[in-house]
């Protein structure tokens, strides 16, 4: 399956994989959970060994409308059904409040995610500005927890900044254990963090929009973010680092939004040269771009990138 997508809707800009459902108007949850094709239920199903010689004290979780199995469980893991993660959403930001610009399954359905957006702005300078989101993901393989986590978005090049910043815990989670009904309203303890983020956030990129990057600096920026294949110290660069590095070059020179005071030729634009890079141009095992962005590889250089970016103030 190209991209690991199962299915997805979305609002506005057309994703980096070119798939999903396109929607006109921003979905709130009842809507959103219908387009994305979320509708569906997974439950737990005994597992019982082939010769019934003895109880086994594990479940798959199966997908109710395709009788897929999504994951093996323990007898205190407890779904989130999708219905109830979007009921969730809704909550955390008001009623009919949480305007759904992205949401999809990966895989046969093992994973969900879903973008809501928040009102304001982070503005760095001038018309370069970051729109707020919340980010969503819950598993149904029972692979992680339920997670929440504020994601700024560059709205000039819809580069996905989800970064963690020094101080402050980038996600909240919540076991799929006990009652998850109670654990996920302490998702308000972390709201009320939201705002510092913003802020914290906002100060970080506009310092970094006043940090010149010089080609020395820039070509150490890439080897440190994680981006180029390992080499032994003396190796000459391979045909794959060097396309690696010439893509991600071009991107710092040429790339949306670098034309921007703020970004041209600085930290900030630095920074979001490999996002966009990750985001866009960045191949993948299999194909699972998504994947990676959210819970993998792809996460991890942003963080990479960030955290050598904040280094250079």
């Amino acid at each position: 399956m190209s991209h690991n997508i199962n299915s997805m809707m979305y609002y506005g800009a057309k994703p980096w994989h070119k798939l999903g459902t396109e929607v006109k108007e921003v979905q709130t949850s009842e809507q959103a959970i219908m387009a994305a094709g979320l509708n569906w239920g997974v439950t737990k199903v005994p597992l019982v060994r082939s010769d019934n010689s003895a109880p086994v004290d594990y479940f798959a979780t199966v997908r109710a409308d395709t009788n897929d199995t999504l994951g093996i469980v323990g007898n205190v893991y407890e779904p989130l059904q999708n219905k109830s993660a979007f009921s969730f959403f809704d909550a955390i930001v008001g009623e009919k409040a949480a305007m759904y610009h992205t949401a999809g399954a990966l895989g046969k359905g093992e994973a969900v995610w879903m973008l809501a957006k928040l009102p304001g702005y982070i503005r760095v300078i001038g018309d370069d500005v970051s729109e707020k989101y919340l980010l969503l993901t819950n598993r149904h393989d029972g692979r992680g927890a339920v997670q929440v986590m504020f994601t700024p978005i560059r709205v000039v090049c819809q580069n996905t900044l989800n970064i963690a910043l020094a101080g402050i815990e980038k996600r909240f989670k919540a076991k799929h254990t006990g009652n998850l009904g109670n654990k996920v309203r302490n998702i308000q303890d972390y709201l009320g963090i939201i705002d510092a983020k913003s802020c914290m956030f906002e100060e970080a990129a506009r310092k970094l929009s006043t940090v010149q990057v010089c080609r020395e600096a820039w070509g150490d920026y890439v080897k440190n973010s994680g981006l180029l294949p390992a080499q032994e110290v003396g190796e000459r660069p391979s045909t794959r680092a060097y396309n690696i590095m010439e893509d991600v070059s071009r991107l710092f020179e040429h790339g949306k939004g670098q034309d921007m005071p703020g970004a041209n030729k600085t930290a900030w634009g630095a920074f979001n040269a490999v996002v966009e890079y990750v985001d866009y141009q960045r191949s993948t095992k299999d194909g699972k771009r998504a994947e990676s962005l959210l819970f993998g590889s792809g996460a991890n250089i942003k963080q990479r990138a960030w955290d050598n970016a904040i280094a250079m103030i």
